[in-house]
């Protein structure tokens, strides 16, 4: 099943991106592929349903094939790709690090008109058993000088709303997306991860 071909740009939402080599999307190989998020993608616009429902989109000016969009069977929860649109502002890339152990683990884009609840959504589809609702997102992170010890000491007005647009945010490209987790996220990463298992 293909829609129509018109030549279009898909923008890199996660990693990694999975590919299936040569000019059949029916074929059975596909490589893992590393791309920078925020970084763009050349297709033929061309798309392609695979029998598990997950859609593929056809490169452009590379070597023949075609870039998992979004679908099951690949443990990557969420679109990989999205089609950039005329006119689509420019977005930013935001890094987050582990409620867990401080470490990096991904990189969230996001369209200055998308707002401080879908980065919410995106940390939690990046890190399956976080609770959206105990996410709290902070326009920058406490100091020992400025706050004391952690949040309680934090001024509200700190605190992003939901509905606030990230155009209105102190965010800028390459920043940490700074949040905390009003919750156990280790004990909630590990239940999700059970109930995954036991399915």
């Amino acid at each position: 099943m293909e829609a129509e071909s018109q030549l279009a740009e898909f923008r890199v939402l996660q990693g990694p991106l999975f590919k299936k080599p040569g000019k059949d999307p029916a074929g059975p190989k596909v490589i893992r592929q590393t791309r920078k998020v925020g970084t763009t993608v050349p297709t033929t616009g061309r798309t392609w349903t695979g029998p598990a429902g997950g859609t593929w989109v056809e490169l452009a000016q590379e070597k023949p094939g075609w870039m998992l969009v979004e679908g099951p069977g690949f443990n990557q929860p969420g679109p990989l790709l999205e089609e950039v649109k005329p006119g689509d502002e420019e977005p930013i890339v935001l890094f987050a690090l582990s409620p867990i152990d401080d470490s990096k683990f991904c990189e969230i884009c996001l369209k200055p008109n998308h707002t401080v609840k879908h980065a919410k959504h995106w940390l939690a589809l990046r890190m399956p058993g976080l609770k959206v609702e105990n996410i709290i997102v902070a326009k920058e992170k406490p100091s020992e000088k400025t706050h004391g010890q952690g949040l309680r000491n934090f001024p509200a007005n700190w605190l992003l709303d939901d509905e606030v647009r990230m155009r209105d945010t102190p965010f800028k490209d390459g920043d940490e997306l700074v949040f905390f987790y009003m919750g156990d996220a280790a004990q909630d990463v590990a239940a999700a991860k059970e109930r995954l298992t036991a399915s």
